[in-house]
């Protein structure tokens, strides 16, 4: 009774930060995902997202990613369009991962102090605000949900000796299935075999029957890999892999020799983290002639040296270095993503960081131990209300934005939308144009350029834009529906109509 108390106590401490601005208006990705979503207007599409139906239709948004898809759904039954409903529930699903997070701990290391600390420090971490805040950004929140999930419940079937088969193969199911949730969650999740490679080999106690965890841990190998292939082969784009360049996305051999590179980010945003930023700036790296790239192999090398010495004495430590590596693989961009770098991504990455953080607190006295938990927890706590105070409107969230990183095209576009709504179009027109020079493959920016100029009557300077806009990307339909509007507008001599097949 007393432990479930603590439990309670503690959840309730780590939950109060996050409740501010839980009201705030939807931004940034949720409007597209959420707000003006018309998938998620019809009820009957539920049942095209239960049979699957979504994962082959690039028209869906978050078509490849069901699970989310059935949640978003969920919560439009029970709250309609109030933002703190949906809020509401990315943040129990935070403190679920939390508590899973420290029952993992717990079951691998018996140390209760440890398990507590790492997941007061995740809950808290200022880097998870994006993730969590945003209900647009759900999938990193419920892949490492069902990720967590699934370790459990593999630690639980390779953990007892089960001599009845069919219990036996209900466990082993248990585990697919939770793993096969976080895939369709999100594709970070393929990095999940060798999160449990990893407990294995840095917590062999904790698993009498290795032979059947390894056999299990192979299953799930298995379902990854043909996820991957699935994903692969459907007509929807996986990344940035496929498609039109975007002007953001690494090209190859850039993303390869960027790895380092956002390797080293990675662990500044954990140690440091701040300033956030919704559209952060990361350049490229061209080559081994970059000091980044010879920077960031340092640092991964001394990863990787600590992670393998520690691996038998200090095994809590080799599984929080190497827990951070294995979640990073996904997000490192040898798989190039639409953007570089997110705050978001670094979601399933931040327990690793909060284990080593946690390790290092138990070694202290019992005193310093209290005292410079509660500073780092309160410290958190500050830097994530701040953080999340940006999000109260699409100014302050967006001037923030575009303050920290002035070449942002997607700041200077939502910026430009702002200025629209409150009446100016002169200074809308003007982020329009910052965005297009910052980055001439903005499509939105065009296209939004190009309908205001249009709305203003400049009906010449709008075809050009929105024709830019197809240039950059044939198969827009707001560009080329734009388009057709706008020569309709100057009538039969105006000039040609947009391609065929839009």
């Amino acid at each position: 009774m007393k432990n479930t108390v603590r439990c309670i106590l503690l959840v309730l401490a780590v939950a109060l930060p996050w409740l501010y601005g839980l009201s705030f208006p939807f931004l940034y990705d949720d409007i597209g995902m959420i707000a003006e979503n018309p998938f998620l207007e019809d009820g009957a599409n539920a049942g095209r997202v239960f049979t699957g139906r979504t994962l082959a239709d690039p028209e869906v948004l978050n078509g490849r990613r069901p699970a989310v898809l059935a949640s978003y759904f969920a919560d439009r039954a029970l709250y309609g369009l109030r933002p703190a409903g949906w809020r509401a529930t990315n943040l129990a699903l935070h403190l679920a991962n939390a508590l899973l997070l420290a029952g993992l701990v717990g079951r691998l290391s018996g140390r209760r102090v440890l398990a507590e600390l790492a997941a007061v420090l995740f809950a808290l971490h200022p880097v998870l605000v994006e993730a969590v805040h945003a209900p647009g950004f759900r999938a990193d929140v419920l892949c490492l949900f069902w990720s967590l999930a699934a370790l459990h419940a593999w630690m639980r079937a390779a953990g007892t000796d089960c001599r009845n088969r069919t219990t036996a193969a209900l466990r082993g199911a248990a585990v697919l299935a939770a793993l096969a949730l976080a895939l369709l969650s999100k594709e970070t999740a393929l990095a999940w075999p060798l999160a449990a490679g990893l407990l294995l080999a840095t917590h062999p106690g904790a698993f009498p029957k290795r032979r059947a965890a390894w056999g299990l841990a192979g299953a799930a190998a298995a379902l990854a890999a043909g996820f991957f292939v699935l994903w692969a082969v459907l007509p929807t784009a996986l990344q940035a892999a496929a498609g039109g360049w975007n002007g953001e996305s690494l090209r190859p051999p850039e993303n390869l020799w960027s790895v380092p590179a956002v390797w080293t980010r990675t662990l500044r945003m954990l140690l440091v983290p701040w300033p956030l930023n919704v559209t952060p700036r990361f350049g490229a790296v061209a080559s081994a002639a970059d000091g980044r790239f010879w920077l960031g192999l340092f640092w991964m090398a001394v990863c990787g040296i600590a992670a393998w010495k520690a691996r038998r004495r200090l095994p809590t430590v080799a599984l929080g270095l190497g827990w951070m590596a294995v979640w990073f693989l996904p997000v490192s961009n040898l798989w190039p993503l639409y953007h570089p770098v997110a705050d978001r991504y670094l979601y399933p990455v931040v327990p690793g960081f909060a284990l080593l953080a946690a390790w290092l607190f138990e070694q202290q006295t019992p005193g310093a131990r209290r005292a410079g938990a509660a500073a780092v927890a309160l410290l958190y706590a500050a830097l994530l209300v701040w953080r999340i105070g940006q999000w109260r409107s699409p100014e302050t969230l967006w001037t923030a934005a575009y303050f920290q990183n002035p070449d942002s095209a997607t700041a200077a576009t939502w910026l430009g939308l702002t200025a629209e709504e409150r009446g100016d179009p002169d200074a809308a027109a003007a982020f329009y144009k910052a965005a297009t020079e910052a980055n001439p493959r903005a499509v939105h920016a065009w296209i939004d350029w190009g309908v205001l100029e249009g709305r203003r009557g400049n009906l010449d300077d709008s075809e050009r834009l929105l024709r830019t806009a197809l240039e950059i990307a044939p198969d827009n339909r707001t560009a080329a529906a734009n388009l057709a509007h706008c020569l309709a507008l100057r009538g039969p001599d105006g000039g040609e109509p947009p391609p065929a097949g839009h």
